[in-house]
């Protein structure tokens, strides 16, 4: 049995299909880096399964597997975001037990190796693991087998991973990647590594005499001219003609165009060195700007990973969902602009942009902290949406213009937020699940100077809390 084929025939079609719409990533790209991540993640578990505590974790986790999503991979992704939310969420824990503090690390080999970015990379591969997690937990149960069963049947899995893990992924990450049980493959890798660099060596050291050869072999030639054309001086000096003054400059030129020639083979003029010489400084030029944009990559990339951490911590909290309510919620019709329908968009998109949202359609009472007539169906919607993640957690901000006493504009939009945050409380959401703080005129959005700035001002925000 090859399990690594039969992640293939079964899930890889269906998930490049689907992650790679999720992802906003090329089909290509996308099963470029799966060739990759499910080889590699297969030989962690292989190495992990060589430690008798590391064997134990492993088939806790396989046995407790969803295998259903095996069966269902396009409509797990058509379910929503949240779906996909928590089989990240999962994802990230098979991460941790195989490797733990150097996920980062793989994360960014497998974004160089397939060309897909940090943040597509690392969404893939918490995507992917689940679905090895739970092919391991079904074989777990159709063979009956418990932990050493388990690690047997893993340590058979070697070949099969020595011979779907791409070369080019195996060297980005590595000799010591798989761990001890693929030194065979490494060791070959290590002395194929070496025997190049002799190769390679022994073509400079070549190069490099024969250049040597050239340019003494050169410098006889030119000697020689040079005797030649002095002998020719001599001759002219005894001679007394006048012919030879003018002939004496052409043999000079002569002899030393021919040693030139001869210096360089026949094959090359000076104009062809000179151009030579220029390729080599703009090839040097080359090297300096590819490292310089190598170290401009690796910046971007530690950015990336930051923003996918803050990412999938946010994602993390929407993996639970009340069914109920979210039955609810999706008969709700958001107003455009809205604070739902910006949360709900930031939902559907995978956790990317602000988590920080503006009522729009919200009104209080002048100076009051009461909410305006039917402009608090924003809050209740916002409701709907918190119902439906019970472990979602928000903080309300209220802001005002800089008209009045300051002290005054923050009392007041302390209790505006604090508004807020009872409307919520009478929809059903949890007291503990809500904070509230107001800042009065001190964080404008626009300009104070224009009645148009003061209105945008005058607002209430909800952030997601990690």
């Amino acid at each position: 049995m090859n399990l690594l084929d039969m992640m293939k025939d079964q899930v890889s079609g269906s998930l490049i299909s689907s992650a790679s719409k999720f992802l906003g990533e090329s089909e290509s790209g996308v099963g470029k880096a799966l060739d990759g991540i499910f080889p590699a993640l297969m030989g962690k578990m292989i190495d992990t399964s060589d430690d008798s505590d590391g064997l134990s974790k492993l088939f806790d986790m396989a046995k407790g597997a969803d295998t259903g999503i095996l069966d269902n991979v396009g409509s797990l992704f058509g379910g929503g975001a949240g779906n996909v939310a928590k089989l990240m969420n999962g994802g990230s824990g098979v991460l941790n037990l195989l490797l733990g503090s150097n996920s980062g690390g793989f994360i960014d080999k497998i974004a160089g190796f397939s060309g897909l970015k940090g943040s597509a990379a690392s969404s893939l591969i918490k995507m992917a693991a689940p679905f090895l997690m739970s092919m391991i937990g079904r074989h777990i149960k159709d063979k009956a087998l418990d932990a050493v069963g388990l690690g047997k049947f893993l340590g058979s899995q070697r070949g099969a991973v020595k011979s779907a893990m791409p070369g080019g992924l195996l060297s980005s990450l590595g000799a010591g990647f798989l761990g001890k049980g693929f030194d065979a493959v490494t060791g070959l890798a290590g002395d194929l590594g070496d025997a190049g660099k002799k190769v390679v060596g022994g073509a400079a050291d070549l190069a490099g005499d024969a250049a040597k050869g050239t340019m003494d072999a050169g410098k006889k030639v030119v000697g020689g001219a040079a005797d030649l054309a002095g002998g020719a001086v001599d001759a002219g000096k005894a001679a007394g003609g006048g012919l030879m003054k003018i002939l004496l400059p052409l043999l000079i030129l002569a002899a030393v165009a021919f040693g030139a020639y001869k210096m360089l083979g026949g094959e090359k003029s000076v104009g062809d060195i000179a151009g030579d010489t220029k390729n080599m400084v703009g090839d040097a030029a080359g090297s300096v700007v590819d490292a310089a944009g190598d170290a401009a990559g690796a910046v971007g990339d530690a950015a990336g990973s930051v923003v996918d951490a803050a990412g999938d911590a946010i994602g993390s909290v929407f993996s639970t969902i009340d069914e109920a309510a979210k039955k609810t919620l999706d008969g709700i019709k958001f107003a455009a602009g809205s604070a739902g329908d910006q949360m709900m968009k930031f939902i559907d998109g995978g956790f990317k942009g602000d988590s920080k949202f503006r009522f729009n359609n919200l009104t209080f009472d002048t100076g009051s902290a009461a909410i305006s007539g039917e402009t608090g169906v924003e809050v209740d919607n916002i409701a709907a949406i918190l119902k439906a993640y019970p472990n979602v957690k928000v903080h309300v901000t209220g802001h005002t213009d800089n008209t009045g006493d300051a002290a005054g504009n923050v009392k007041l939009s302390n209790e505006r937020a604090a508004s807020v945050k009872r409307r919520l409380m009478k929809a059903g959401v949890g007291p503990d699940r809500i904070t509230t703080k107001g800042l009065g005129s001190s964080d404008p959005a626009a300009s104070n100077d224009t009645e148009e700035g003061r209105k945008q001002n005058r607002r209430i925000e909800i952030s997601i809390l990690k």
